[in-house]
């Protein structure tokens, strides 16, 4: 099964809520960059 993107960010948006870091890994590729609102990146 294909998730769309907007899923994809849903799921992994939902584990960082439940502070469950591992499972949000787990929508990520290496390439992947995460810019959290008010950080400094």
């Amino acid at each position: 099964m294909s998730l769309t993107n907007k899923t994809i960010l849903e799921k992994a948006n939902e584990a960082i809520k439940k502070g469950d870091n591992e499972s949000f890994l787990a929508y990520c590729t290496d390439d992947t960059e995460r810019v959290f609102v008010g950080s400094l990146k």
